[in-house]
């Protein structure tokens, strides 16, 4: 009994314990990201808020999960999820759902970099401002330009200009006449955006059925509206977003899920009849790169996978669109919803 007593009064001098329950919980999806992650992992742990770390890496080619799983042996505040199979972007972000203790959940792509004070920031803005639910930061090159980072509206404009038109020609476009003042958005980057943990929850996360495309961030976005919060695009706030890097690890997989997930959220979000103005849109865009890189195809031989790729993008949105409904949902480069929900192993 002396010794439980004395044991209790050394417990008791010891004081009041830290906090250890972190302000953020950060999920990141990695895809071939061994180039990329370590810097951006680098950026999170000098950080001065205390976060978790959730990496989710998606059947990765290279050494990703090494090197993911290497950082979860060293860090008692980073956490592994191993999937079997790519589930897409949307789905994996949902996996740390029920997990994540933080009050507000940053979701950022591993080909990010945060600035030394960018979560401060951040979570001092949500601090103060208690009807803001979501709130994106400045995106900028390498080389310190800024370029688009959120979006006031999402109609057939912007199809036309995000997935018709040109690569290098659309990103210029939106990088030059995008605003980059403090305001009001629709949604804000994919790349890098902070949510209410208590939001995210509430609206079950991403929509799975966003695989890899721009339009996941906007949906989440939104919906995260819809429960009655302001979306916040926030220029004092800066990270440095390499951009496209796990799309380019796997083209045919981006630009058919790119297509697929604009046919999905216009007729998920604005009806059958822009759906199918989006849906042919993109067949007449897809139909001519595959005949002008074939036609360069002859003389190039480089250029003729870049026309196998816009062929299959052609064939999918005729056969396997949203709008032929429930049967579009699978398809080749799809993964089964057995698959969605199996095969994640956790390291922590």
């Amino acid at each position: 009994m002396k010794l439980m007593e004395m044991g209790f009064e050394s417990q008791n001098s010891c004081g009041p314990q830290p906090d250890m329950t972190p302000r953020v919980s950060v999920i990141i999806v990695t895809y071939g990201s061994r180039n990329e992650i370590p810097a951006c992992i680098e950026s999170l742990l000098t950080q001065d808020i205390k976060t978790e770390i959730f990496l989710v890496d998606n059947a990765s080619p290279d050494d990703t999960p090494q090197i993911v799983a290497g950082y979860a042996a060293r860090y008692d505040n980073v956490h592994v999820i191993l999937n079997q199979d790519n589930i897409g972007l949307a789905a994996a972000n949902n996996l740390p759902l029920g997990k994540c203790q933080g009050e507000y959940v940053f979701i950022l792509n591993p080909d990010t970099v945060l600035c030394d004070d960018t979560l401060s920031r951040l979570v001092d803005f949500l601090d103060r401002n208690p009807d803001v639910g979501v709130v994106g930061p400045k995106n900028l090159y390498e080389d310190g330009t800024p370029h688009s980072s959120s979006h006031r509206n999402w109609g057939l404009f912007h199809i036309l200009i995000w997935r018709v038109l040109p690569y290098r020609f659309s990103r210029s476009f939106y990088d030059r006449f995008s605003t980059y003042k403090f305001q009001d958005v629709l949604f804000v980057s994919g790349a890098s955006l902070m949510i209410r943990r208590s939001i995210f929850e509430r609206i079950g996360g991403y929509d799975p059925e966003y695989f890899l495309t721009v339009e996941d961030a906007c949906d989440l976005c939104i919906r995260a509206h819809q429960t009655g919060c302001r979306v916040v695009f926030l220029p004092d706030a800066e990270v440095i977003h390499l951009g496209g890097r796990s799309g380019a690890q796997a083209p045919a997989i981006g630009i058919w899920h790119g297509c697929r997930g604009t046919v999905y959220h216009f007729l998920k979000h604005k009806g059958r009849v822009q759906s199918s103005l989006a849906l042919a849109a993109l067949l007449v865009s897809s139909a001519l790169r595959t005949l002008i890189a074939a036609t360069v195809g002859v003389f190039k031989p480089r250029y003729r996978s870049i026309a196998s790729v816009y062929a299959m993008v052609v064939r999918n949105l005729l056969l396997a669109n949203p709008l032929w409904g429930s049967a579009c949902r699978q398809s080749a480069s799809t993964p089964t919803k057995r698959s969605r929900l199996n095969g994640a192993r956790e390291i922590s």
